[in-house]
């Protein structure tokens, strides 16, 4: 800068006005320059910045995406259970009187009444909805993929509802009248054995197989819990497909 100004007092002094218009101009340019360059650097900063926030975001991102998968995965082996339980005692109303064992139904029935809720981790993938950091990842496919992932999840739960409401009105009311949950608890629930038999010696419950009702009220639960198997299966190939979306935009360099 003493430079700088040594020089234009010079001009000045030697009257080389020309020259020196030329020169504040040449300094005014300098400046300009100086300050674009150190925006761009700036700026690049700021994107570099943002850049590995993205990529921290997409990082955990993975990490609860493979958790959901995992819950997927077992929530699908519980309907696939029931599904093959209703099944099978849809298949037993066809068997002649005295072919099965009743303790089998017990263990059929003690599958198929249980309610199914499937848990989702959905801490980060809410986080990136309210900070817009969904928005600021790259590629179309997989920001497509997560804004769908609210409306899958959504569809699970409307099944879960329908499901809970199945199994907790006509089928509980209906097995409350006609059916020995002592028998069945004792042998199967995590109480086996502490309950003790019924008191009704002459009760056996597959007369239930003789009832119009309890087959179609075990063909709504084989329906149901089909519903929910292919809800299932459709939200764990999303979710697998995500994981490898977003597995390759964390090896991009």
């Amino acid at each position: 800068m003493k430079f700088f100004r040594t020089l234009r007092q010079r001009l000045l002094t030697e009257n080389r006005v020309t020259r020196y218009l030329l020169y504040a101009l040449g300094e005014i340019l300098l400046v300009v320059i100086g300050i674009l360059l150190a925006l761009q650097i700036d700026t690049w900063n700021e994107a570099k910045k943002e850049q590995q926030a993205s990529r921290d975001f997409i990082s955990r991102l993975l990490k609860e995406v493979r958790k959901n998968i995992g819950y997927a995965g077992a929530e699908i082996g519980v309907e696939e259970r029931q599904t093959a339980a209703a099944k099978a005692i849809l298949g037993q109303f066809h068997e002649p009187d005295g072919a099965g064992s009743g303790r089998i139904l017990d263990s059929l029935v003690y599958i198929i009444l249980s309610n199914n809720t499937l848990e989702i981790a959905s801490g980060t993938l809410n986080e990136g909805f309210n900070t817009g950091a969904i928005a600021l990842i790259r590629s179309d496919s997989l920001r497509s993929a997560l804004y769908n992932l609210p409306s899958r999840i959504e569809e699970i739960r409307k099944q879960e509802e329908i499901d809970r409401e199945d199994i907790n009105g006509h089928f509980t009311n209906f097995l409350y009248y006609n059916y020995n949950y002592r028998n069945m608890d004792n042998h199967f629930s995590p109480y086996k054995g502490q309950i003790g038999e019924t008191k009704f010696p002459s009760y056996h419950n597959r007369s239930l197989l003789e009832s119009p009702a309890f087959e179609n009220m075990v063909d709504n639960r084989f329906w149901n819990c089909q519903e929910q198997l292919r809800q299932l299966l459709t939200f764990n190939e999303a979710l697998t497909r995500i994981d490898a979306m977003i597995s390759a935009v964390l090896s991009e360099r």
